[in-house]
């Protein structure tokens, strides 16, 4: 019976047939941020032989969504989703071919940047977009903070299918096989995100300069930005270094298992983390799990058992989605509701910097040093990750209501 009292929450809020609607649609749009990047790992690695060129392609899609995260997030708030959903899954979907014509042709590196950059700065804000639709249907209710677990467990159902399937996509079929598949992933779940009109978020109306009550904590975002990017580098570097470890050892078709190790770590936290009343807010959540994940990194750069890998991904994946629903919780908490899909923007511009930066500067060690120093990259990461928490200092509460 207890054991049913503590998970009835996620009953209630996946009892809404149109909250599971949306939530369902965006699970299927967000599957490719979860398989491109390796995807083109794989893909630029195999064709050309350099993992730092590989890094790069992968980086510069992370880029591209990091600059274009907040603007597409400001131009939701205010035009809705529906439109921006199906723009941008089109664009995704056409820079992606772009890369694999210009790798299957042997056009110059830079056709492949190119490609990689129109689908970086097209890809579709389907997270912001389904968070900033949760809160709009419960808003002020304490069964929001479970609908963001139950987003949390989904991003890492994601990195569960993902890598697997784009793993075994490019291994027994061909590399350019699982990016098809992203691509046509992108555009059916935006799409079916995109006209569920009815459970949209009021948009943003616009207000006068003298208007303060729709502004940005500047300060706080810019602190939460700086440890999202960290986060990032954490999230990148592993994504190609671990593509290394299995190929250093021969076992390349296994580099999915092993990211599924680490995305089932954090979906077990997510579950487990949705299901608790929590004691302390948000910022002192996100600062603890910061420092549990970046200190269950530390060990990595001397592992060389992918056996024993596996399991530290795993323990350190059980850091990973409460730390990340501790921070979207720093966000809601401290922005102006209509302004809340362009502020998560602002932190997924963070993540994707960070993955972006991780990625290339992973893949240009590893051309170096092996995955040994790979690894390094991706420790320090961590480190950085706790020590930017530290900045993170919510507005005083003291405006605010109490909660009921």
């Amino acid at each position: 019976m207890h054991r049913q009292s503590r998970f009835a929450p996620y009953a209630t809020v996946l009892g809404d047939p149109a909250a599971r609607g949306f939530s369902l649609a965006g699970f299927l749009a967000r599957l490719p941020q979860s398989m491109t990047g390796i995807g083109l790992v794989l893909l630029v690695s195999d064709a050309t032989g350099s993992f730092g060129r590989a890094g790069v392609v992968a980086g510069v899609v992370t880029a591209g969504s990091a600059v274009a995260a907040p603007l597409w997030g400001r131009v939701v708030d205010r035009a809705g989703q529906a439109r921006v959903l199906a723009g941008t899954s089109v664009g995704y979907a056409a820079g992606i071919v772009v890369v694999l014509v210009s790798v299957e042709r042997g056009w110059p590196f830079m056709a492949t940047v190119g490609g990689a950059a129109l689908a970086g700065l097209s890809f579709t804000p389907v997270g912001s977009c389904v968070r900033a639709r949760w809160s709009s249907r419960l808003s002020g209710s304490p069964l929001l903070d479970v609908a963001f677990a139950v987003e949390a467990v989904l991003d890492e159902v994601t990195f569960v299918v993902g890598p697997v399937l784009v793993t075994f996509l490019a291994t027994s079929v061909g590399p350019d096989v699982g990016l098809v598949t992203c691509a046509v992933l992108g555009v059916l779940g935006a799409v079916a995100l995109a006209v569920q009109r009815s459970t949209e978020p009021p948009r943003r109306p616009r207000l006068p300069r003298a208007d303060v009550s729709g502004r940005l904590p500047t300060l706080l975002l810019g602190t939460v930005v700086l440890a999202c990017f960290a986060f990032g580098g954490v999230f990148g570097g592993m994504e190609v270094v671990v593509v290394d470890f299995a190929q250093e050892r021969d076992i390349e078709s296994s580099t999915g298992l092993l990211l599924m190790c680490w995305a089932a770590g954090s979906l077990v936290a997510g579950v487990v983390a949705g299901s608790i009343t929590w004691r302390r807010p948000p910022a002192a959540r996100f600062r603890i799990g910061a420092v549990v994940l970046a200190a269950t990194l530390l060990p990595m750069p001397f592992v060389d058992r992918p056996l024993l890998l596996g399991a530290l991904l795993a323990v350190n994946g059980l850091a990973i989605a409460p730390t990340l629903i501790a921070e979207v919780s720093v966000v809601q908490t401290s922005v102006p509701t209509l302004r809340l899909t362009e502020a998560l923007g602002w932190s997924g511009t963070g993540l994707a910097g960070g993955v972006s930066l991780g990625a290339a500067l992973c893949g240009a060690v590893i051309d170096r040093t092996g995955s040994a120093g790979g690894f390094t990259v991706v420790a320090a990461s961590g480190v950085l990750l706790a020590l930017a928490t530290l900045l993170v200092r919510p507005p005083s509460p003291a405006g605010a209501q109490p909660a009921r």
